[in-house]
């Protein structure tokens, strides 16, 4: 063999090696895999906002601190059965946080009540179990719930919102007080706000749902129209949207409940006000995923077009995690 054509050959084999060797290596934009969803359901079961459990014995109770930050206090004999009888033994305390606007996306728990939006400080769901079976807070021997400020408003009150941990939606009741005083509230439910660690501490002898929230009285609703472009057959069955606010820990679900709707393509919402925000729609059609995003302040009348584009869920993911 000459010289030139051992060059080639040569040459011909180290190009295959290389070839071969970069199977091996990542490349610096991948294509990222993502799942194939049958609905929309499906995706936000992919994120669900999981709970804490913590294990305790009802004749001394317990102190926690959960991986969010929050410390529960738990007294002596807290605990009674629905019938009024005392709880002993080992007692299973479950403690859900929903504290960020991602939070509230993937949890569907959103703050609204009475059709207003909620400035939430903090949600929170607390259940408690004996032998299995559902158990209730001694009357007039409240636990202590401290939780990190979500956000400050001179406004803040405590809300409950009801014992089922995954309700299909959520209108959040003002607690039942006694007194007011000052900026703290005593009484069945109270709380006060810690302005040295930016905590709420919350009194509580209720199970279930609470949130500190406030109002904001200054929204003035109207409505609006978006139009999705770039993917066809879109509807509320394969299709949701959330108006998350920029100044507040705050989503308003948007074309549901009454105040809205999403047929051919088109969202209509009642119950937007010229408020910054970001509007995101998602989408699963035919198992994929795809995303709709509009960085904007609404103005009263006004029709808004928002294109539809594919995504991964870990971009989605993402992208919804910013809003925190």
């Amino acid at each position: 063999m000459n010289r030139n054509k051992l060059s080639i050959v040569l040459g011909l084999a180290l190009m295959i090696a290389f070839v071969a060797s970069c199977d091996d290596v990542e490349p610096l934009n991948p294509n990222k895999s993502t799942p194939t969803y049958t609905d929309i359901d499906a995706y936000f079961a992919d994120n669900e906002v999981s709970s804490e459990t913590f294990q305790l014995t009802a004749e001394t109770g317990g102190s926690f601190t959960t991986a969010k930050g929050s410390k529960i206090t738990i007294p002596p004999y807290s605990f009674v059965t629905r019938t009024g009888q005392n709880v002993t033994g080992p007692v299973e305390f479950k403690f859900k946080e929903v504290f960020s606007n991602s939070d509230i996306i993937f949890s569907g728990v959103f703050p609204i009540s009475h059709g207003h939006v909620l400035n939430s400080g903090g949600e929170f769901y607390t259940e408690a179990k004996s032998n299995g079976q559902k158990v209730l807070i001694r009357d007039g021997q409240p636990i202590n719930i401290v939780i990190p400020a979500q956000a400050e408003d001179p406004g803040m009150m405590l809300f409950f919102g009801g014992e089922e941990e995954n309700p299909d939606s959520m209108d959040w009741e003002v607690a039942d007080v006694d007194t007011v005083q000052g900026d703290s509230m005593f009484g069945r439910n109270g709380f006060t706000f810690n302005s040295a660690d930016k905590t709420y501490s919350i009194d509580t002898d209720s199970m279930g749902w609470g949130n500190i929230d406030a109002f904001d009285w200054t929204i003035k609703y109207f409505d609006c129209v978006f139009n999705l472009t770039g993917l066809d057959g879109l509807s509320g069955e394969n299709t949701t949207a959330f108006a998350v606010f920029k100044d507040a820990n705050a989503v308003w679900p948007v074309g549901v409940r009454g105040w809205g709707d999403i047929t051919d393509n088109v969202i209509t919402e009642r119950h937007l006000g010229a408020v910054a925000m970001n509007l995101v729609v998602i989408s699963v059609k035919d198992g994929e995923l795809y995303y709709g995003l509009l960085d904007f302040t609404p103005e009263e009348g006004k029709s808004y077009d928002i294109e539809m584009k594919p995504t991964t869920k870990d971009d989605l993911d993402t992208l919804i995690r910013s809003f925190e």
